[in-house]
């Protein structure tokens, strides 16, 4: 992926994605309101991997089979969900302007991003592979002060429901924001690596300290 993440415009049929969301509404206290974690990301709420295969073991199978294809399609190599659970499927929820995440690199390599609502005018903001090489040095030490990187060229992907997102999400430098004042955003992540890849204890330790 030349750009660092492609989208696939109606993934699901408008049938498919309505099922799928009048299904998540109906279970809303099964959801998880989180705040920011090591200045990572706004306020958003969760289902992590563990509930989500408790209470939705067919969008499990959803993310583990036609997301992970549409992904290898993508990125021309096998993949395989992380070895994390609790990580490797999330459904998140972010209200309006003031929920979201700002700009990171994702500890794992790709994230398959299916939106089944948005009326907050949600999007994905993503710096180029290339810029992102030449930001990487900068990363850590502006860390507090990265919403510097908002002044750089960047490109913002709107995702409406049905759309999926495959972004090689340790390549380049994304967020994730509303650019609505009201409304929200209901997106399932499911997270993956090349099939063989090898543990990396560093980066697993920082990604279940700064994540949810």
């Amino acid at each position: 992926m030349k750009e660092g993440y492609r989208l696939h415009a109606g993934f699901l049929s408008g049938e498919e994605t309505d099922r799928w969301r009048r299904r998540l509404d109906s279970r809303r206290e099964v959801f998880k309101a989180v705040g920011g974690r090591g200045g990572l990301n706004l306020r958003y709420s969760v289902i992590d991997g563990h509930r989500s295969r408790e209470h939705f073991p067919e969008l499990v199978e959803l993310a583990r089979t036609r997301l992970r294809e549409a992904a290898e399609e993508a990125v021309g190599q096998p993949l395989v969900p992380i070895r994390d659970e609790k990580r490797s499927l999330r459904i998140q929820l972010y209200g309006g302007r003031h929920e979201g995440f700002r700009w990171h690199l994702d500890v794992s390599s790709y994230s398959a991003l299916l939106t089944l609502a948005n009326t907050s005018r949600g999007a994905t903001e993503v710096i180029s592979p290339r810029l992102t090489r030449l930001l990487v040095p900068l990363y850590y030490p502006f860390y507090p002060l990265r919403q510097l990187f908002s002044a750089l060229p960047h490109r913002t992907i709107h995702s409406a429901p049905g759309d999926l997102l495959i972004l090689h999400g340790s390549a380049v430098l994304h967020r994730a924001r509303a650019l609505a004042d009201e409304g929200e955003r209901l997106v399932v992540v499911a997270v993956f690596e090349p099939a063989g890849s090898k543990p990396t204890p560093v980066r697993d330790w920082l990604a279940r300290t700064f994540n949810y």
